[in-house]
């Protein structure tokens, strides 16, 4: 009986160690994985984002409305470009004329009066690329007022503040996506419209006046003094037109981009700002090039500056 007893008491004994070492052990594996620690929101002033778990100001009044007025300024050269008819309408009235029977009587008298067939066509590209231009800065401005809107939204946010580097993405996207294809735009319109316009407008006015002064003398026909005396004027204006703008695009994308960059500052990435420079020394490096036009498309003399 003795014996039953101490072997019971073994048994219990085994059984209770067996269920200290598992309570241990399933202790153990639980206490090896750390919780995870979860970041508490830091809750900054309006305009603040986070930088270095620190709040810090990223946006201001002042800073809203200096994008606002880079935006007025893309609108404003858009609606110099509402008079772009003016370049057009010489080139009109010169493409009406060659298809009447006394141009191709005077350009008979006047063999240089047949370089204007070639340079018609420039011209008419020229028109049409200002035309583009004008729709590209008003795709620009409202590029410029969707970042408006986002600084505006930063502004009176209150409460739990963004990271630097999540406002900096949005911002330089929006930047970036404003500024690159106008770049493009304005290099374009120097090279294909305004230094061309420039030169050739003034080119086929000396032959026309040229040419006019002698056919009159000579007996010219009323539709031959009718165009002359409407050329006179249209290219005259034309040319003021051309001379007045020539300059203005490549200023207006020195000015806006560098106020952008000068102004958001903390809110641009370094990649941006680079991309941003390097936009500014290819605008600036297409006022240097020579007129384009002397190529293939000098030959499409039957187009229209519309």
């Amino acid at each position: 009986m003795r014996r039953n007893l101490v072997v019971c008491g073994l048994l219990l004994l085994a059984a209770c160690s067996s269920k200290k070492d598992g309570g241990a052990s399933g202790s153990g594996s639980a206490g090896s994985s750390d919780p995870k620690l979860v970041e508490a929101p830091i809750n900054c002033p309006a305009g603040n984002v986070i930088q270095d778990g620190k709040c810090v100001v990223a946006v201001t009044p002042e800073k809203v409305q200096a994008v606002a007025q880079q935006q007025t300024k893309l609108d404003e050269l858009a609606k110099l470009l509402d008079k772009v008819d003016t370049v057009a309408a010489p080139i009109e009235l010169v493409n009406a004329f060659r298809q009447q029977p006394e141009w191709k009587n005077l350009t008979a008298k006047f063999e240089r009066l047949k370089t204007v067939d070639e340079v018609v066509g420039v011209l008419d590209n020229g028109v049409k690329t200002l035309r583009t231009f004008k729709a590209g800065l008003g795709e620009a401005s409202g590029r410029l007022g969707n970042l408006k809107g986002e600084l505006d939204a930063l502004m009176a946010s209150t409460g739990a503040a963004k990271k630097l580097e999540e406002v900096q993405a949005q911002v330089s996207s929006q930047v970036r996506s404003a500024l690159e294809p106008l770049a493009v735009q304005v290099t374009d319109t120097i090279v294909n419209a305004l230094t061309p316009l420039a030169a050739k407008l003034d080119e086929v006015k000396s032959l026309i006046d040229v040419t006019c002064g002698t056919a009159k003398l000579s007996g010219a026909g009323q539709q031959t003094k009718d165009f002359c005396t409407q050329a006179q004027a249209a290219f005259a204006n034309a040319n003021a037109y051309v001379l007045d703008f020539k300059d203005r695009p490549a200023k207006l994308f020195d000015d806006v981009a560098g106020q952008l960059e000068l102004q958001l500052g903390l809110l641009l990435d370094a990649q941006s700002k680079k991309l941003i420079d390097e936009a500014q020394a290819k605008v600036n490096a297409a006022l240097n090039l020579p007129p384009s036009g002397s190529g293939s498309g000098s030959g499409s003399g039957s187009g229209s500056a519309k």
